[in-house]
């Protein structure tokens, strides 16, 4: 059997039962490679493809974190979250290794979702209604809770890791679902991967400086997916995170230390209680004083209105799978 590296793949190419229909963008995050696929013998049935990285050091920690992600969203079944697709008639069907590829990777199968990013949709759009920014926060807070019921916190919840199940229309709904359980965790489990601008100040400070197991032991993950969402809220509404910088030593300064310039002095047309709520109640550098999620949906969905869609994209912008 010929061979061929990840790098290389292409549409045509096989990858176990399926053969590649597209290539999905490389993302920054590096760990795996997505890809749209068709199955050899079934025509007109697609799924999205997610193939571990391969070679280096890091190769067991890939091959570990697609493992880990099988696994977790195994446990999970709710409409917010990415739905596992078969792959084989194995042990477990949801994971494979692609023996066509060097090194065997390991790979699984995602249900192929079509409506693109919530970056790519902000990108475009820029700031967004209240309504609008209301409705989405909303629609991912409910799977939060539920991520968060089953006893697991996402970790890296920012506009990249949430796509579309289908094309948005004018009128529609928002269908918002959350992808990238890579650096998913327990909630007692201690977990330091994902993205800066979108990290809770006690994940960086653990990231910095080890602390004692007594600390380590109360860190809360759930709550630093609350603070994820006072991010992702003022992303939508102002247009940019509150706390940024060049490098991302900077951005971990400014989250440890800076005071975020409060919503309404950027948008006039944003409640000053509301303002005051996701300041102070998500974006608390104490992770005490932030409010559980189950608030938070409360609080947002009061904002929603009817929660539809209001525009559109003059111009459709391809996404990435991953962050």
């Amino acid at each position: 059997m010929t061979r061929y590296r990840l790098s290389d793949v292409k549409p045509g190419y096989p990858i176990g039962q399926f053969k590649v229909v597209e290539v999905y963008p490389e993302g920054r995050g590096g760990m795996a490679r997505v890809v749209r696929a068709e199955p050899r013998e079934v025509k007109d049935t697609e799924v999205a493809l997610k193939i571990s990285r391969v070679g280096g050091p890091n190769q067991q920690f890939f091959f570990a974190a697609i493992q880990k992600e099988v696994e977790i969203l195994q446990k999970l079944d709710h409409r917010g979250v990415v739905r596992l697709e078969q792959v084989s008639g194995g042990k477990n069907p949801y994971k494979e290794r692609a023996v066509e590829i060097e090194g065997s990777p390991w790979f699984f199968g995602m249900e192929c979702l079509r409506g693109g990013s919530l970056e790519g949709y902000i990108r475009t759009l820029g700031p967004l209604g209240l309504e609008e920014s209301a409705a989405i926060c909303h629609r991912v807070g409910v799977t939060l809770a539920y991520i968060h019921q089953q006893g697991f916190a996402h970790n890296d919840v920012k506009p990249d890791n949430i796509l579309f199940r289908s094309p948005l229309e004018v009128g529609g709904c928002y269908d918002p679902v959350l992808i990238d359980f890579g650096v998913a965790a327990k909630l007692i489990k201690h977990q330091l991967d994902g993205s800066v601008v979108y990290m809770a100040p006690e994940r960086l400070q653990e990231a910095r400086d080890p602390s004692p197991p007594e600390l380590v032991q109360q860190y809360n993950p759930a709550k630093a997916d609350v603070w994820s969402m006072g991010i992702l809220f003022y992303r939508l509404i102002v247009g940019r995170e509150p706390f940024l910088g060049v490098t991302d030593r900077s951005i971990t300064s400014a989250i440890l230390r800076a005071t975020p310039v409060p919503i309404s002095d950027e948008r006039r047309d944003i409640p000053e209680e509301l303002d005051e709520y996701i300041i102070d109640g998500c974006l608390s550098k104490d992770p005490d004083l932030r409010v559980p999620i189950e608030q938070f949906n409360r609080v947002i969905k009061y904002y929603a209105g009817d929660r539809r869609v209001q525009r559109l994209p003059k111009k459709k912008r391809r996404f990435s799978w991953l962050p």
